[in-house]
């Protein structure tokens, strides 16, 4: 199998600088263009390596553990659940654990690989002439991702994802590499150009300097993720203890009242919370959008309202996301001498209280519970040791605290 993966990837690597240099060759492919097809498989890698780590078995570490709950999403909230889920049949599990590891890598890319692009195009740079890419330039993107595809399925099939926790985040190497790529190298290109080097001379090299790096990774697998990224940092596995035999009782969490409070908390966040600058940021690229489109002066205000509802609307649909997989599926279980959190849906105990340390157990009351009376209610246990659990969102709060009080 290693073998068959070794071939498998040369001949993917010698295909791909194959379109390459027929781009120089017969398109007559501009040196940008090659740059700007370097920048986009740069996102696609990074977008691989996030998906990998969804699928991640080892749990990272606790000193990369997110702190804050609130912005810009709830992060806290998904570190914290135990388990993983299939998201069909055919692939491993997926690790919700995972994803505060992975934004810091997508983050970045977010706010920066855009920006890169329009300067490899000439958009927004002196020293590029604006130009659209060929229709040809589609053979080498499809080379890209077929490559990348071929990456993605090798690491499903060898079962690393068994022996590797979550990457913590681009690496400053990488960052320094995407910033020459996108500023330095442009510079350079155009110089060379401006002193009358051939362009097919500049796309030798361009594609050299590819193929170079394409066969550092062959020889030393692993040289480009150790390039892009942070190093894996595993952290030890804790266990929930579930007391044998079959629970008393459980209590199924209230599915409508999960979503509408998210709904109801990804508004208010949005508004009250970290998240309004980025609401006033979007409606600031909403209005000038909405004024270069409409015209004055409806357009501006149209704008400005579609623009932070978007991110709005972007919030509520994080925290409904979250609230799936953290809490929609919990089912609480009540044994003989213990209280535990059992996730439906990651088939795993989230949490566990021995009976013996509630200290005491009441009705919690939240803004929603009060706007929504009847509806769901969530129910506080108390500990003599240890920090407060709380048996949210059920339909018949008041059955809980009889059966726990008892």
């Amino acid at each position: 199998m290693t073998g068959l993966k070794h071939r498998r990837t040369l001949f993917v690597m010698v295909l791909s600088n194959l379109v390459l240099l027929a781009g120089v060759f017969v398109f007559d492919w501009n040196p940008h263009l090659l740059l700007l097809l370097y920048w986009f498989e740069v996102g696609v890698v990074v977008i691989r390596a996030a998906i990998q780590s969804l699928f991640a078995e080892l749990p990272p570490s606790e000193g990369y553990k997110p702190t804050g709950s609130r912005a810009p999403f709830p992060l806290k909230l998904l570190a914290e659940v135990r388990g993983g889920f299939h998201p069909v049949r055919w692939l491993p599990p997926v690790y919700p654990r995972n994803i505060p590891y992975i934004l810091p890598t997508l983050i970045p890319l977010a706010a920066f690989w855009p920006f890169g692009g329009l300067m490899l195009t000439g958009v927004i740079s002196p020293v590029v002439e604006t130009f659209v890419p060929p229709a040809s330039a589609a053979v080498a993107v499809f080379a890209i991702l077929v490559s990348q595809l071929f990456e993605l399925a090798d690491w499903l099939r060898s079962h690393k994802y068994e022996t590797v926790a979550a990457t913590g985040g681009i690496s400053r190497t990488a960052l320094v590499l995407l910033f020459a790529l996108a500023f330095v190298a442009p510079f350079i290109v155009g110089i060379a150009e401006a002193a009358g080097v051939a362009r097919v001379g500049l796309g030798l090299v361009l594609v050299g300097s590819k193929a170079a790096y394409d066969f550092l990774e062959i020889r030393n697998p692993g040289f480009v993720h150790t390039t892009m990224f942070i190093d894996e940092t595993v952290g030890e596995t804790s266990t929930v203890d579930v007391p044998d035999g079959e629970p008393i009782a459980e209590f199924h969490t209230d599915r409508r009242a999960g979503v509408a409070v998210s709904v109801f908390g990804g508004v208010l966040i949005s508004i009250f919370g970290p998240t309004l600058l980025l609401v006033l940021l979007g409606g600031l690229v909403g209005m000038l959008i909405g004024g270069s489109l409409f015209g004055t002066p409806h357009g501006p205000v149209i704008g400005a309202a579609v623009g932070g509802a978007v991110v709005v609307a972007s919030r509520v649909l994080a925290q409904l996301v979250v609230g799936w997989i953290e809490g929609a599926h919990l089912v609480y279980r009540v044994y003989p001498d213990a209280v535990v959190a059992h996730n439906a849906l990651t088939n795993e105990a989230q949490w566990s209280v021995p009976r013996a340390d509630i200290s005491g157990v009441s009705i919690s009351d939240g803004v929603l519970s009060s706007i929504l009376p009847g509806w769901f209610g969530s129910v506080r246990l108390d500990r003599y040791r240890g920090e407060s659990r709380k048996i949210a969102y059920l339909s018949d709060a008041d059955a809980v605290v009889r059966l726990l009080d008892t």
